[in-house]
Order: C-alpha cells, then structure tokens, then sequence
C-alpha cells in the first residue's frame, strides 16, 4: 500500500508543471481494475481469495466548475476464492454501483465516494450463491490529463454483507486504475 501511495506521489508531482495539466472535466470513463476486491469473513477477517483475475469501471463525471467533479460509476472484480465447509463455489464476483465527489488540483484529484457494494459465489454459469448487498465507502488518489488517460489507486471497505447459507461476510481492497475519460 504505501509503494503504491509512493509511486503515485511521485508521478503527481513530476507531471505537476507539465502539458498533463488538466481538471474536472464532463465525460465517460472506462479503466481496467489491476488490484483487487476481495471478499472477507466478517467477524474472524478470514480472506476467501485465492488468486486475482481482475475488473473494470466504468464511469461518467460531470464537472463542477474547474476544481470538483462529480461521478456516478459501476465496478465489477472478480476472483478465485475458497470458503471453508462449501467447495461447490471456486469463483466470486464483487463490485460497486455508488457516487464519488473529486477535489482536483490541475491534474491531481482526491475523491472520496460511497455506495452499494454487492457479493457473489459462483460455482458454475448457471448456479451461483445469489447476489448480496450492503454499504460502503472509501477513497482514491489520482492523476487524469488533458488526453484522457487516467491512473488512479482506490481503498474500499463494505459494511457487512449477510448471506442465508454462508458466513456473514465484507468486500474491501486496494485498486490501481488505469483508464480513459473521453471529453
């Protein structure tokens, strides 16, 4: 997490006097998630992943003058996974349908946004657990130029997700976001 963190800082603050400059501006996005979902036991903080397979978002963001933006959005992850006592299910999907508000500093931004996020296990293409849902917020850091391209690292945190047959259980996770904003 703090490479991450690191690593973004430093390319915000090389491209901070460059061309990249740019700011809130009105359009669809669409990035592929490079981090991860996961999903968790809610009281023992057990990880149900097994491996990554990976996401995308999609966006639209309306501009609210030069330094804030506003965005509805939709994200989508999946990912191998393994819960004790029930083999049947191998895969799960997690993903976000919510409202982000940005604070931009010329190409830099801050968003913090909350939503719906929603779990499932899988077993095949016709049988998985059900979708369930619950809350959650979290928070990103990004940079987005005047081209469109975008790269950006997300926390996320659901509340707890209650499932009929399955442990009680949460989605949260680091993403790296790289994607395009047509304008």
């Amino acid at each position: 997490m703090k490479l991450n963190f690191i690593f973004l800082l430093t390319v915000a603050l090389t491209f901070w006097t460059s061309v990249l400059q740019a700011g809130a501006g009105d359009g669809l996005g669409l990035f592929l998630d490079f981090g991860q979902l996961k999903a968790l036991n809610n009281d023992t903080e057990t990880e149900y992943q097994t491996s990554k397979i990976g996401g995308v978002q999609y966006d639209y963001q309306f501009a609210l003058g030069d330094s804030f933006s506003f965005s509805l959005f939709g994200t989508e992850f999946g990912g191998k996974g393994e819960l004790p006592d029930n083999t049947k299910y191998e895969y799960y999907k997690a993903g976000i349908l919510g409202a982000e508000l940005r604070a931009w500093m010329g190409a830099l931004f801050i968003g913090i946004h909350g939503g719906q996020y929603y779990l499932t296990w899988i077993e095949s293409q016709s049988s998985y657990s059900g979708i369930k849902w619950s809350g959650g917020s979290g928070w990103g850091l990004g940079l987005e130029g005047e081209s469109g391209w975008s790269l950006s690292w997300y926390s996320e945190k659901s509340e707890k997700i209650i499932f009929d047959d399955l442990p009680d259980q949460r989605v949260e996770g680091q993403r790296i976001l790289l994607g395009y904003r047509w304008r």
